[in-house]
C-alpha cells in the first residue's frame, strides 16, 4: 500500500450522542403521551445514569430557545419540556438582572 497523502482527520470531536445512554434504547421511550408519568419517570431514569446528559441538557436549550413551552417536546437531558422552559426562562431573567 501506498502513500495517498491523505491524513485521518483525528482533529474534529466526537459527536456527543454516541457516549449516551440512549442510544440503544428506542427513541419513542423519550416522547410518553401526555399523562404518562411512569413514562417520564423510565425516560428520566434513563438520562440520570448518561455521562453525556448535562451536554444534552445545554444542547436541547440551544436549539429550543425562546420556543413556548407547547413547541418543546419529549424528555431531554433528564428535564421533561415543561421543566426545559421554566429552566430556560429563569437564566434569562438572570442573566437581565446581570446585565
Amino acid at each position: 500500500m501506498s502513500y495517498t497523502g491523505q491524513t485521518p482527520d483525528t482533529l474534529r470531536p466526537v459527536d456527543w450522542r454516541t457516549a449516551s445512554a440512549c442510544r440503544e434504547v428506542d427513541p419513542e421511550l423519550f416522547f410518553p403521551t401526555p399523562g404518562d408519568a411512569r413514562g417520564v419517570n423510565y425516560a428520566k431514569e434513563i438520562c440520570a445514569s448518561c455521562p453525556v446528559r448535562r451536554t444534552c441538557l445545554a444542547a436541547a436549550l440551544a436549539e429550543e430557545g425562546g420556543r413556548a413551552k407547547n413547541n418543546r417536546f419529549g424528555v431531554r437531558g433528564g428535564l421533561t419540556h415543561g421543566q426545559r422552559y421554566a429552566l430556560y426562562h429563569r437564566r434569562r431573567m438572570a442573566e437581565r438582572r446581570a446585565a
